[in-house]
């Protein structure tokens, strides 16, 4: 058991380690977002309010997924398939153009 919490809190060190030292910058903003997140809802509601809607939201949620799980499938799946065609518009609209304006000025340099 001891060797089992070492490995997984030897595996957090190091995955904190990395984003603080900027390897991985993705798990960086991500962690930075959810802070940001928790910010907001932390500074809008007390602790014992946010501890109370906690609990509801975690004993209706999984119930409500359970009797319901075919539709929200469904349209999760949906939004998914849109999202990456929004994506995909995003991509070639603006982030290629970014990768050739910094090709350019690079080769300028």
């Amino acid at each position: 058991m001891g060797a089992f919490i070492r490995a997984h809190v030897n595996d957090i060190l190091s995955a904190s380690k990395d984003i603080a030292l900027g390897k991985d910058a993705r798990l960086f903003f991500k962690v930075a977002g959810f802070l940001l997140l928790i910010s907001l809802v932390g500074g809008l509601t007390d602790f014992l309010t946010l501890g109370y809607t906690s609990l509801v939201v975690v004993l209706t949620v999984p119930a409500l997924y359970e009797r319901y799980e075919d539709y929200i499938d469904s349209y999760t799946i949906l939004g998914y398939r849109k999202m990456q065609q929004l994506y995909v518009k995003f991509d070639s609209k603006f982030v290629n153009r970014f990768r050739k304006w910094i090709l350019e000025k690079q080769k300028l340099s």
